[in-house]
């Protein structure tokens, strides 16, 4: 402190006018220029961000026609599966399932089948109910052959019609050692009414 008062009047205000500079440079640093390059960090940040972002947008853009003709071909491709199985024949789906069965079973050997439709279990619906409703319509078949023509059948339908799914498979013995009861029931995809 000696010091400082035996310092020169002028080197005394040098002295306090540069302590009060390097304060108010401190507070300005600390206050404004900080947290501004905080900020403009957090923009860069936020900047790069948008812009990968941006560029992801472009580049689905740029995919638009291609996902648009892979859309239309996977359309035409499920076409014969709304058209042939969603609607009844007839006015019933056991019928649907014969005319497009029934040369499965035949070529796999099966004879003596019988279709049948079953009751619709009701399933929970999603809300809001949307426009169209499919459901999936239980269709016993039953039809006596060999096991490998059971199998062979199974096969051919899973191939050529891969939205019916098997909900159930039985198998029963009779007098001949070569030809067993067969009894299937599949889950057909249905199509139903438009909902008010």
């Amino acid at each position: 402190m000696s010091a400082f008062q035996n310092m020169a009047p002028n080197a005394k205000r040098s002295f306090a006018l540069t302590l009060i500079l390097g304060g108010v440079a401190a507070v300005i640093y600390l206050f404004a220029v900080q947290p501004a390059e905080e900020a403009l960090s957090k923009a860069r940040k936020e900047h790069d961000e948008q812009e990968a972002k941006l560029q992801a947008v472009n580049a689905n853009l740029r995919a638009a026609p291609q996902n648009k003709e892979r859309l239309q071909s996977l359309a035409a491709s499920l076409k014969p599966f709304r058209d042939e199985m969603l609607k009844p024949l007839l006015g019933s789906y056991a019928m649907r399932a014969k005319s497009l069965l029934d040369p499965l079973a035949f070529g796999a050997g099966l004879s003596r089948l019988d279709y049948a439709e079953m009751p619709t279990r009701a399933l929970p619906l999603p809300r809001p109910q949307p426009a169209q409703l499919h459901a999936r319509r239980p269709i016993r078949v039953t039809a006596q052959g060999s096991y490998m023509g059971a199998i062979s059948f199974l096969l051919r339908v899973e191939k050529e019609h891969p939205l019916i799914a098997l909900q159930s498979f039985a198998l029963s013995t009779t007098t001949d050692p070569e030809r067993q009861q067969i009894e299937m029931v599949f889950e057909w995809p249905a199509k139903g009414g438009p909902q008010k």
